[in-house]
Parts: structure tokens; C-alpha cells; sequence
């Protein structure tokens, strides 16, 4: 009886912990609600549809008083983002705080910190938004993240990515962080903007490459590639075959 109920609290204690560990299961195509409301850098109150604004957006979710890797990722995604031929004014970059006790005040901050990293132009692409009533948090839950706070600490410990949103708000793929490069966000972008962005090559890239989830990164489809030609091949014999056969019957 005694090794029962040390193995039922031990399996309690487990169950508690898991609970209590932060998640990360993004979905693709997961829909994020349109309707909650952020409030930006300089105090205004915009749901996420109004935020998007008809754009794809990248997306962080994380805190702006984080001293972890929420700060470094923002550097990279700016500094990489400038790397790209695409346009600030077509696409949205927005960090999405999680902590409601943060305010546009702490926004501004973290807004400043990637200043030089995003420039002037690129800069304006980005928002920095908190929410007082947890929209955030409900919005980071919606997109497969879960968060612990340690009040010891002061601290949040949660997963981070950069998650690309299609203009209506879907999730359309997920770059692990700092794994990416500047074309994985750019394709990402791409991607998510349902063909309204981008080069022809571009297009043609996203035609004839995969997504390794293992890597974060966008790699060309070389096994696609060959089975496109081996078709294109047999197509041909089969052609010559065909003309050939008819010929030698006249």
C-alpha cells in the first residue's frame, strides 16, 4: 500500500510539473483571432486585424523587459529583414509582449533597442504591443505557446520563434529562432502574403523548394527536382517513340 501511494504521489508531482512546463506546438493554418486588442508604442488601442492591416506579418511573442533571447531575436529579424529585397511598407514585424503588466512605455524601449539594427525604412514595418487584459498571452496560447512565470525570478521562461501570419491572421510557417537567414524570412514572407509579394525566382523557389523543420530553413527540393526531369525524360523518349512508330506506318 505504502509503494502505492508513493508511486500515486510521484505520478502527481510529474503531472503538476508538465502542467507546469511551457509548451510549443504551433499549428499551420491555425487562426488567430482578428478581434483582440493590442495597444502599440504610442499608447493606441488596434485589434490585430487593424494592426496587420491587409499585410503578412512576422511575429514574435515574448516580453520587452526579457534578458534572455526575446532582445536577441529582435536584432537578428531586423538586421536580417534589411538583408531582403522586399519592401517595409508590404509587411508587418510585430512583438507581441505577453506580460500584461507591461505598458507602451516598455514598448518604446524595446522599440528603441532595435533602432539601429532595423534603419529608419525598416523600422516602420515593426510594431511593439502590449495588452493590459491578457490579449497577448490569448493570442501566444492560440498560436501553440505557453508560458511560465517564476515570480522568484521576476522572469518569464517561454519559447520563442518567429512565426509568419498570412493578412488574415493564419499562421502559414514557423522559423525556429535564430536558425533562419535573411532569404528564410523573406520567403516566409513571401509565402504568407498568399503570392502578392515577390519576385518571379521567388515563386519559382517556393515551386522547387521544401521547409526542413529540423533546420528552420527553407532547402531546395533536390529529389523533386530530379523526379520533375525523369518525367520530363520519359515524356520526351516516349514522344520519340510515338513519332517514330507513326512514321515508319506511313
Amino acid at each position: 500500500m505504502r509503494s502505492l501511494l508513493a508511486a500515486l504521489c510521484l505520478l502527481v508531482v510529474g503531472a503538476a510539473l508538465a502542467a507546469e512546463r511551457p509548451t510549443f506546438d504551433p499549428k499551420l493554418g491555425a487562426q488567430l483571432t482578428l478581434d483582440r486588442e493590442l495597444i502599440d508604442a504610442r499608447g493606441r488601442k488596434q485589434t490585430l486585424r487593424e494592426t496587420l492591416g491587409g499585410h503578412p506579418a512576422l511575429v514574435i511573442f515574448g516580453y520587452d523587459k526579457c534578458p534572455n533571447l526575446c532582445g536577441v531575436t529582435q536584432q537578428a529579424v531586423a538586421s536580417d529583414l534589411n538583408k531582403t529585397s522586399l519592401r517595409p511598407a508590404d509587411y508587418r514585424a510585430l512583438f507581441i509582449s505577453i506580460d500584461s503588466g507591461e505598458t507602451p512605455a516598455d514598448a518604446i524601449t524595446a522599440q528603441e533597442e532595435i533602432a539601429s539594427a532595423a534603419g529608419p525604412a525598416s523600422l516602420a514595418a515593426w510594431r511593439f504591443l502590449t495588452s493590459s487584459d491578457g490579449a497577448g498571452a490569448a493570442l501566444a496560447k492560440e498560436a501553440g505557446i505557453t508560458f511560465d512565470r517564476r515570480k522568484g525570478i521576476d522572469q518569464f521562461v517561454h519559447p520563442i520563434a518567429v512565426i509568419a501570419l498570412t493578412p488574415t491572421g493564419r499562421i502559414s510557417q514557423v522559423l525556429p529562432a535564430l536558425t533562419f537567414t535573411p532569404r528564410d524570412l523573406q520567403l516566409a514572407l513571401i509565402e504568407a502574403s498568399e503570392n502578392r509579394l515577390g519576385s518571379i525566382a521567388d515563386h519559382i523557389f517556393l515551386l522547387c523548394a521544401g521547409f526542413d523543420s529540423s533546420k528552420g530553413q527553407y532547402t531546395p527540393a533536390i529529389w523533386a527536382a530530379l523526379k520533375v526531369a525523369s518525367l520530363a525524360t520519359l515524356f520526351g523518349l516516349g514522344v520519340t517513340v510515338l513519332w517514330q512508330g507513326w512514321g515508319r506506318a506511313r
